[in-house]
C-alpha cells in the first residue's frame, strides 16, 4: 500500500471513530442508550381440543345443481346422491295439433356442471329417470330430505361426460312418451294449468346405477328439457313435418339427497345429529353429508394469562398435514370458522352465520370471514387469525367454540380426514426483557 493510500485509510478510521463516539455521548440511537430496552422475539403453538358432530341440516335446495352419484369405499365411507327435480309444463304454450298427428318420440336433454372427480378414467354415467309420486313443494329441502318416486323407468342412458358445455341427451320411454302426447294432443285436464301438472307429475327423481364411483352436477332450469316429438301434415298437406313440444325446469324447485354409511370407517360411531364425539383418532370435515370437526380455543386462556404483556405480531391456525386424495378436486375448496356453543349448530347473525374474521375486521360482524386455503406442497389448510388472537388475547373478545366448515358444504360431496394431533395456532410474540 502507497503512503498516499494508507494516509486516507487512516483519516477514515478516525472519522469513524468520531462519530461513533459522538453518537454515544448524545445517546440519539443505537442499543446502548438507557431509553431503549431490547426487545425478545418469541413463537408458540397453541394446541387445540377437537371432536366431531354431524349437523342435522344441510340445505341442498336452490344451489346451481343438483348432485347425482355414489362413492364407495372411501376414507370417509359410503355415499349415494339422489337428485329430484320438478317440471314446468309449460301448459299455457300447448300448440294446437292437426288431428293426423301421430307420436314419435320423447327426448330427455340435460348439462353437468359439475363432476366429484375429474380424472379423464372416471367420467362414466350410468343414469336413471323415475317419475315422483308426491307433492313436490316450494321449500328449503336438506340432505337429509327425500321424495317418493315410483320403479316406472322413464329414462335410461349411458353417457362418458367430456365437458360441463355440451348437451347430453337420451331417448325416454315410448309408453310415458305416448302417454305425454295423448294428453297434448287430446287436451287432458293434467295439462289445463301448472298445477294440474304437477299433481299428474310432480317432478323426475335421478339416480345413478350402484357403484358409480363418481357424482355429477346437473343443471337445473331450462338446461334440462323433455321435448316430446311429434309429426303431422304441413299447412298444405302435401309433406309430413316433425315438430316437438318442450317442458323443462324453468323457475321449478330442486334439491339431493344424501344418504351414507359410514360404518366400515372410525367415523360410524358418530351417529346422532347435533352431538359431539372426541373418541376418535381421526377427524373429518365432509360437504354434503354435514360432518365436520368442532374446534375448542380455550387453550388461548392459558396463553393469555401465562404470557402476559406481550405484542401479538401474528397468528395463524393450521389444519393438517392432511390425508391427501389422489385427485386434489375431491378437497373442498375451503374452510370457514363458525361459531358453534354447546347446542352444536351455526349461530345466526341476520341472514348469515357468526365466524372468525379476517383479519382487520371486527370479530362482532360477518360481513368478512376469515378462509382456510390448502396448500399442496405442506399439505395443509391455514390461515392468519392475528385479529381474532389479538382481541382474544385483550380479552376483549373470547369465544372458543368453531365449526371447522367447508365453503361448499351445500353443493359439493368433497371432504378428507386429518390426525386429531394435527391442529394448532401459531403465534408470534414479542416481549419485553
Amino acid at each position: 500500500m502507497n503512503l498516499l493510500a494508507k494516509i486516507k485509510s487512516c483519516g477514515a478510521l478516525l472519522l469513524g471513530l468520531a462519530i461513533l463516539y459522538s453518537c454515544e455521548e448524545k445517546g440519539d440511537f443505537g442499543l446502548a442508550t438507557d431509553d431503549v430496552a431490547p426487545v425478545e422475539f418469541n413463537t408458540t403453538n397453541v394446541a387445540i381440543e377437537s371432536s366431531l358432530v354431524q349437523l342435522d341440516s344441510v340445505i341442498t335446495a336452490y344451489q346451481g345443481r343438483f348432485l347425482v352419484g355414489s362413492l364407495n369405499n372411501t376414507l370417509l365411507g359410503n355415499y349415494t346422491a339422489t337428485g329430484f327435480l320438478a317440471i314446468n309444463g309449460r301448459t299455457g304454450n300447448i300448440p294446437s295439433f292437426d288431428d293426423d298427428a301421430k307420436y314419435d318420440s320423447v327426448r330427455i336433454e340435460f348439462k353437468i356442471n359439475y363432476m366429484h372427480d375429474t380424472s379423464s378414467t372416471n367420467r362414466d354415467l350410468d343414469l336413471e329417470l323415475f317419475d315422483i309420486t308426491e307433492e313436490f313443494e316450494d321449500t328449503l329441502y336438506i340432505a337429509s330430505n327425500s321424495l317418493e318416486y315410483s320403479n316406472r323407468l322413464l329414462a335410461l342412458g349411458s353417457f362418458v361426460i367430456e365437458d360441463t358445455d355440451s348437451v347430453y341427451a337420451m331417448l325416454g320411454d315410448d309408453a310415458w312418451g305416448n302417454e305425454l302426447f295423448n294428453g297434448l294432443k287430446n287436451g287432458s285436464s293434467n295439462f289445463e294449468n301448472q298445477e294440474n301438472f304437477s299433481q299428474y307429475l310432480p317432478g323426475i327423481a335421478f339416480r345413478t346405477a350402484a357403484d358409480q364411483g363418481n357424482v355429477f352436477g346437473f343443471t337445473p332450469g331450462v338446461d334440462f328439457r323433455i321435448r316430446v316429438y311429434y309429426n303431422e301434415p304441413n299447412a298444405d298437406n302435401t309433406d309430413v313435418v316433425s315438430r316437438y313440444f318442450e317442458m323443462n325446469g324453468f323457475n321449478m324447485p330442486y334439491f339431493f339427497n344424501v344418504a351414507y354409511d359410514r360404518s366400515a370407517t372410525e367415523f360410524g360411531v358418530v351417529d346422532q345429529t347435533n352431538t359431539e364425539y372426541s373418541g376418535t383418532n381421526s377427524l373429518a370435515v365432509h360437504s354434503g353429508s354435514g360432518l365436520v370437526t368442532k374446534l375448542n380455543l380455550n387453550q388461548l386462556v392459558s396463553f393469555s394469562e401465562t404470557v402476559q404483556g406481550a405484542i401479538i405480531n401474528s397468528a395463524h391456525i393450521e389444519i393438517g398435514p392432511i390425508e391427501e386424495p389422489s385427485n386434489l378436486q375431491t378437497l373442498p375448496n375451503s374452510l370457514l370458522l363458525y361459531l358453534t356453543d354447546e347446542r352444536n349448530t351455526r349461530i345466526r347473525d341476520g341472514s348469515s352465520y357468526r365466524s372468525i374474521q379476517q383479519d382487520g375486521s371486527s370479530q362482532l360482524i360477518s360481513n368478512f370471514p376469515v378462509l382456510l386455503r390448502y396448500n399442496k406442497e405442506t399439505k395443509k389448510y391455514s390461515a392468519s387469525i392475528t385479529s381474532f388472537v389479538k382481541v382474544y388475547y385483550q380479552d376483549d373478545y373470547r369465544r372458543d367454540e368453531y365449526f371447522l366448515y367447508p365453503s361448499d358444504m351445500n353443493s359439493t360431496l368433497r371432504g378428507f380426514t386429518f390426525n386429531k394431533d394435527n391442529l394448532s395456532i401459531k403465534i408470534f410474540y414479542s416481549e419485553l426483557r
